[in-house]
């Protein structure tokens, strides 16, 4: 799973305008956002994307990373069973007519980002050693997504107040204003099976040897048109973008509030010492103890 991504925009990078001139911006989306160098997903943050508007228009806004049915929030099990595993769609299921995903096929976003951190298995270490991903022609990421938008009754908000879970309450008050009604997207992010520099880093856990949907801007931009057919789907969701297509680079762990020793940002090259090269995940001397 791809559960960590980045938001820091370069100085130099290219405009969202030349892929989208017909853009629209919530005017809601505070600028400030474009300075976090780093979003778990578990913690359900705001991040931007772009979807088709009503006037079917390429529209900027924020949505919540982890997508949120009504099905999910029938009994405590299910929301652990299927909340906690909806930061990210699966490309080979959306278009299987059985799946969660395929009634939701037409919304479809965008996730507007520098760059995504991935962890990699070192033997021997106890920590993973996290990489930077980012395309080799330093172009913005536009990752295709599914979004949705929570519907529940009254009497489903009565019930799930009952049960009292902690995780379902905290999910709920971070998309729904129970005092206006307002109901903010979510979003997964989708994946595929990983090309082989990929597979050398996300190698290990349930999920290993996957990665997200990594498409060039230009080609990312078809995936919110509104006109695409199932057909169309089934070749977006079936790209796989070359290894020399994407610039990787090991960082320090970001999943920490450890500052950096060398006080640069987060998605900057760190030597972790005794890293072996991609591809050998036997390491070269014992692992740093950094944290």
């Amino acid at each position: 799973m791809c559960l960590d991504i980045s938001f820091k925009v370069d100085k130099e990078e290219d405009s969202l305008y030349d892929y989208l001139p017909n853009l629209k911006i919530d005017p809601q989306l505070s600028i400030e956002f474009e300075n976090i160098s780093h979003i778990a997903a578990h913690s359900r943050p705001d991040t931007k994307v772009i979807y088709s508007n009503h006037d079917h228009l390429p529209y900027l806004t924020l949505m919540r990373w982890g997508l949120l049915k009504a099905y999910m929030f029938k009994d405590p099990a299910s929301f652990k069973k299927y909340a906690f595993n909806s930061f990210n769609a699966r490309a080979e299921s959306i278009m299987d007519s059985k799946s969660t995903w395929y009634p939701i096929r037409k919304n479809r976003c965008l996730i507007d980002t520098p760059g995504i951190y991935e962890h990699r298995k070192i033997n021997g270490w106890k920590n993973k050693v996290p990489y930077y991903v980012r395309l080799a022609n330093h172009k913005r990421f536009l990752i295709p997504a599914l979004y949705y938008y929570l519907q529940l009754s009254d009497e489903d908000l009565l019930r799930i107040k009952a049960i009292n879970d902690r995780y379902m309450l905290e999910a709920i008050s971070k998309v729904i204003n129970l005092e206006t009604g307002e109901v903010k997207g979510t979003y997964a992010m989708i994946t595929r099976e990983a090309n082989k520099k990929m597979s050398f880093i996300h190698n290990d856990g349930t999920n290993k040897y996957r990665m997200p949907l990594f498409l060039p801007p230009e080609k990312a931009v078809n995936w919110i048109n509104p006109t695409l057919t199932d057909d169309d789907l089934k070749e977006i969701l079936s790209y796989k973008i070359e290894s020399d297509e994407l610039e990787t680079w090991p960082v320090f762990t970001i999943r920490s509030g450890k500052q950096r020793p060398d006080h640069k940002e987060k998605f900057e090259f760190f030597q972790w010492q005794g890293l072996p090269e991609l591809g050998n995940d036997d390491p070269l001397e014992p692992q740093q103890v950094l944290f």
